[in-house]
């Protein structure tokens, strides 16, 4: 492979290992800062994430060295959700301003 494929590969790699702290932090955030119908949409990653955890803590404690594994898949999809959720609720939030018009 080229240096420059190697680097992108690098790249997407660490890329998609990072989302799964980005992914610890967004939820408990999202979910406190949202509200009504936004907040429940933000809680929505919790219903595949929560049995993938339970899986991992299993895993981990049967002394398997793959048990992140089914968390670090999720991970990005989780986190991209969260992200396109928040980005969606702060743009409505600020059209919808008292004193400006729709």
């Amino acid at each position: 492979m080229t240096a420059l494929a190697d680097a992108t590969m690098f790249l997407i790699g660490s890329a998609a290992m990072l989302t799964a702290p980005v992914y610890f932090i967004l939820q408990p955030w999202a979910a406190a800062r949202l509200t009504g119908g936004w907040r429940r949409a933000a809680l929505l990653p919790l219903l595949p994430a929560t049995p993938l955890l339970l899986w991992c803590a299993y895993a981990f404690a049967d002394q398997s060295n793959l048990w992140p594994v089914p968390f670090l898949l999720f991970a990005p999809f989780g986190t991209f959700y969260l992200v396109i959720l928040l980005v969606v609720a702060t743009a409505r939030a600020r059209r919808r301003l008292p004193g400006m018009s729709n």
